[in-house]
């Protein structure tokens, strides 16, 4: 800089130096200065490469364009690369750009062009299967920018880059006077019109070539949507997508629908990310069921994801059709299992139930005794004279007593009577104990445990489609709702076996608003897994957003939390049908009863006190205002 100085001051102290002189100190100081700017970009460029590059990734693509330049110009870009090339060996690898297909598949790539033109020519694309993936750009302009027309350059780099689907993008320009300045841009203008607001996000002080204020971070993380509207197709799908308003169904699929009058899963997590993102929520629900046939064939969510008029989807959307690719999704937020949904008929009859205590063997051995008590009872009576012994080997059967005068007076028949009655008395607490697990327990008929299973026994698949998992001519085309076709299979004849699809979260739920008369249950062995995502344009700008926000709630816990609320463990288990998510029988489950037991008590307590007082001398009035009470019970 001393150099510098002197040198323009010698310059116009000098007068009479001739003009070759003038004109050779003239270009040197040119050719200084300019070295001074280049190594201020350059410093600039890997500052931010060290900083906020290469401590998430490990390989960083350099790619250069000087389009119509001066010899000048591609030197000074020349030098501009041989300067970064040399602060960022130490830190990150550079993979200079050769045309391989290889090198557009990095996700953080540094530009190196002369004007918006030259990057506007630069020629490349995105194979299908690294669409969905996240990419970086820096771009740098190597030629220095007038004060008033800065901006605009910037802007229509942005622009350039918001049409090729790219939306992370930072332009570092240089002023004419080296102050080196880095360009973002926040979506949405003023009263949330549609555009940009480029703007300068932080410069590089001249004199410490340090950034002149904190930078978190280097790309907009697009956290903050101005708090602008965002129209959301949602689907119906308890109890991930309720609606609560009244009459049961929702507006049409062009009204709004009020926030108030709806709720589940997937609208809670959608409110999260309204409140994270800061935007506001215009649901609509479409009438139509919400399926992609084909390309451009679609229909309810997605078919107002196609012609633009919505930008998200949400609502039990399955992320694994195979026919997403017209679409993109967000991070799986959610997971259940797609099940079959069969009747569960019971089969014991109205006295199955006090013969399904004891098995075949035990009943039999049971009989076989009692024969034997009998017949052994009728012989004794002739030989010993016994008075009623039939009538008195069924009570003592039973449990009831039996006079005093009946018992046998011999110690040999006094002890086959307490042999007896020591084997009925065990016999019978054995028949109340299992008696009491088998009412606790419903039977029902054997179900298929699997998809084959089904289809051999003959099952009716009713849905609103047909599937290649089952065979065409046991479907039956019903296009209504999913609690439709969980009506259709309750009330199907005896004779008719009926089956319908399912998530096993829709089933459980639809189990516990019917838990009095619902008699559906799952076939154990899933369909497949069902992850749930939202759906949105085709490269949308919201899609890194809102999957760093599904990953944070994730992984904090708050959307298990959100579905803890809604279903319970209890809810998603079959106890009918597998003893061990039983739910124990516990002093909470039985509260009432002990409540009732000990008033009863309390009142026996409180009657016999009256008693013992009625029944003493002095007691006259108690005694008659007793009497009275028994003579009206």
């Amino acid at each position: 800089m001393r150099l510098t100085i002197l040198w323009m001051l010698s310059a116009s102290f000098l007068p009479g130096i001739p003009v070759r002189g003038q004109s050779l100190l003239l270009a040197g100081l040119h050719s200084a200065r300019d070295e001074l700017n280049i190594r201020r970009l350059a410093s600039a460029t890997s500052y931010l490469t060290r900083s906020y590059i290469a401590s998430r990734m490990n390989t960083l693509v350099i790619r250069q364009s000087c389009l119509s330049c001066s010899p000048w110009l591609v030197l000074r870009q020349r030098r501009l690369v041989d300067e970064v090339l040399w602060g960022l060996a130490p830190y990150i690898t550079v993979l200079l750009q050769r045309g391989t297909p290889e090198e557009t598949s990095r996700d953080y790539t540094l530009f190196v062009v002369n004007d918006h033109q030259a990057f506007k020519e630069q020629d490349f694309a995105f194979p299908d299967e690294i669409l969905e993936r996240e990419f970086f750009f820096v771009v740098v302009v190597t030629e220095l920018q007038p004060r008033k027309s800065i901006v605009d350059t910037a802007s229509k780099i942005i622009v350039r880059n918001l049409r090729r689907k790219v939306i992370n993008v930072v332009v570092v320009a240089q002023l004419e006077d080296g102050q080196v300045n880095t360009y973002a841009y926040k979506l949405f203008k003023k009263n949330c019109t549609a555009g940009i607001t480029v703007w300068r996000s932080n410069y590089f002080d001249r004199a410490t070539g340090q950034l002149k204020e904190a930078m978190p971070q280097l790309f907009s993380s697009f956290g903050d949507l101005s708090n602008c509207p965002l129209n959301v197709s949602a689907n119906i799908l308890p109890p991930h997508l309720i609606y609560t308003g009244q009459g049961g169904a929702p507006p049409s699929g062009r009204e709004p629908v009020p926030a108030h009058d709806l709720s589940g899963i997937d609208w809670d997590v959608l409110q999260l990310l309204a409140r994270a993102l800061h935007f506001q929520i215009n649901l609509y629900m479409p009438r139509e069921t919400s399926q992609i046939f084909g390309e451009g064939n679609v229909s309810g969510c997605f078919a107002q994801l196609a012609d633009r008029s919505a930008q998200l989807a949400i609502g039990g959307l399955s992320g694994s059709d195979k026919r997403r690719w017209q679409f993109s999704k967000s991070a799986v937020y959610h997971q259940t299992h797609f099940v079959l949904v069969v009747r569960r008929d019971r089969y014991l009859g109205r006295f199955g139930p006090l013969l399904q205590p004891f098995r075949g063997k035990v009943w039999a051995c049971i009989v076989a005794l009692l024969l034997l008590a009998v017949v052994s009872t009728c012989c004794l009576r002739s030989r010993l004279g016994l008075s009623h012994p039939l009538e008195n080997l069924v009570l003592v059967s039973v449990g009831n007593p039996i006079p005093i005068q009946r018992l046998p007076g011999s110690g040999f028949l006094r002890y086959l009577l307490a042999s007896w009655l020591l084997l009925t008395l065990v016999l019978r607490c054995a028949y109340q104990a299992r008696f009491f697990d088998v009412l606790r327990m419903p039977h029902h008929r054997p179900l298929p445990e699997d998809l084959a299973g089904v289809i051999r026994a003959n099952y009716t698949l009713v849905s609103n489609g047909y599937h290649d998992f089952y065979p065409l001519n046991q479907t039956q085309h019903l296009g209504e709702s999913f609690a439709t076709r969980f009506e259709r299979v309750q009330l199907a004849d005896a004779g008719e076996p009926l089956t319908t699809i399912s998530l096993i979260s829709n089933l459980a739920y639809w189990n516990h608003k019917h838990r009095n008369a619902s008699q559906l249950t799952f076939v154990r062995e899933p369909i497949y897994l069902y992850q749930l995502v939202i759906y949105f344009n085709r490269r949308s700008f919201l899609k890194p957003a809102v999957d760093r926000k599904i990953k944070q709630l994730l992984s904090a816990g708050i959307i298990a939390q959100i579905g803890r609320r809604y279903l319970s463990c209890e809810d998603l288990a079959d106890a009918d049908n597998d003893r061990s998510v039983l739910v124990r029988i516990t002093w909470k489950i039985i509260i009432g009863a002990s409540r009732i037991h000990l008033v009863v008590l309390a009142v026996a307590g409180g009657v016999f006190v009256l008693e013992w007082l009625s029944g003493r001398r002095t007691a006259g009035r108690m005694g008659r205002w007793m009497e009275w009470i028994q003579a009206r019970i």
